[in-house]
């Protein structure tokens, strides 16, 4: 920490106006928000704690009836009832990344919070004679996919003072074997957040990551071995005593994306419970 004595240079107004900030930090209310794959999983929590605070919100995936779904749960939750904007979207398809991102701006002439969320977790070898395939999949959705969006956002990021949130992985601290394709395509769009922190902080845009480790997006099936297995291996192996659940994910965006985060960029928030501390590089392994 580094205390400046010239007082003159840089000073702090001490009021209520900035208390008051701090308590208004979680409302939303006027605030429009985009989050990829929030049609289940972690990105449905995400966009249900956004409308819960207020915002306006898209809700997207690939089924439309799991996008009705999770819209009317959406819905409900928000304190005015506000109708989240439903777009079925496959994004292995260009022409459906734009037609979302189109959609999103035709109806809320706008964009204060982009979360990349979407992302693909898929097991290959370097070895392998199709690994080449595997790592386009995964560069196509977890890295261009965003890389994609975030262009698109700027101008429209850059009138609100916006903010980016993207999902990343613990796995790139500590790189697991079979997992390489996702852990390059992760690994870049780490690198992809620290950059562009830099890039667009003149624009007043903030671009931050967030890192999760194992989170239980689903309930546990209890008639396969390795699930159940592999549950209490985390379970005992966090130090906090448990797996992550969807809403430690959503909180830490919601943070990261509010003005109490306003002088953070460039940042990765890990929130995994302290289990990257006793992960190996073959922990996905119960035998």
């Amino acid at each position: 920490m580094i205390a400046f004595a010239n007082v003159n240079a840089f000073q702090v107004k001490e009021s209520n106006d900035i208390y008051q900030e701090v308590k208004d930090s979680r409302n939303f209310t006027g605030k429009v928000v985009l989050v990829t794959g929030s049609a289940s999983g972690i990105g449905e929590q995400i966009v249900k704690l956004y409308s819960a605070l207020g915002a306006s919100v898209v809700v997207t995936g690939r089924k439309a009836a799991e996008i009705s779904k999770v819209a009317k749960e959406v819905q409900q939750l928000s304190p005015k009832k506000l109708k989240p904007l439903e777009v079925t979207a496959d994004l292995t398809k260009d022409e459906d990344l734009q037609h979302l991102f189109n959609e999103t701006i035709k109806a809320y002439k706008g964009l204060d919070v982009l979360v990349n969320n979407a992302g693909l977790f898929l097991k290959a070898d370097a070895t392998d004679k199709d690994f080449l395939s595997v790592l386009d999949k995964s560069e196509k959705i977890d890295l261009r996919d965003s890389l994609e969006l975030i262009r698109l956002s700027v101008p429209y990021l850059q009138q609100s003072k916006g903010s980016v949130v993207n999902i990343d992985s613990t796995f790139t601290e500590h790189p697991q074997k079979h997992y390489l394709a996702y852990e390059l395509a992760k690994q870049s769009l780490e690198m992809a957040t620290k950059v562009l922190s830099l890039e667009l902080a003149p624009q007043g845009i903030r671009v931050n990551t967030i890192s999760a480790s194992f989170v239980q997006s689903h309930p546990l099936n209890e008639t396969d071995p390795y699930e159940v297995a592999f549950y209490k291996k985390v379970v005992k192996t966090t130090p906090l005593g448990r797996i992550g659940a969807t809403i430690d994910i959503a909180k830490g965006v919601v943070f990261l994306s509010s003005s109490d985060a306003s002088f953070i960029t460039g940042h990765n928030l890990v929130v995994d419970g302290g289990l990257k501390y006793n992960m190996d590089s073959d922990y996905m392994n119960v035998n």
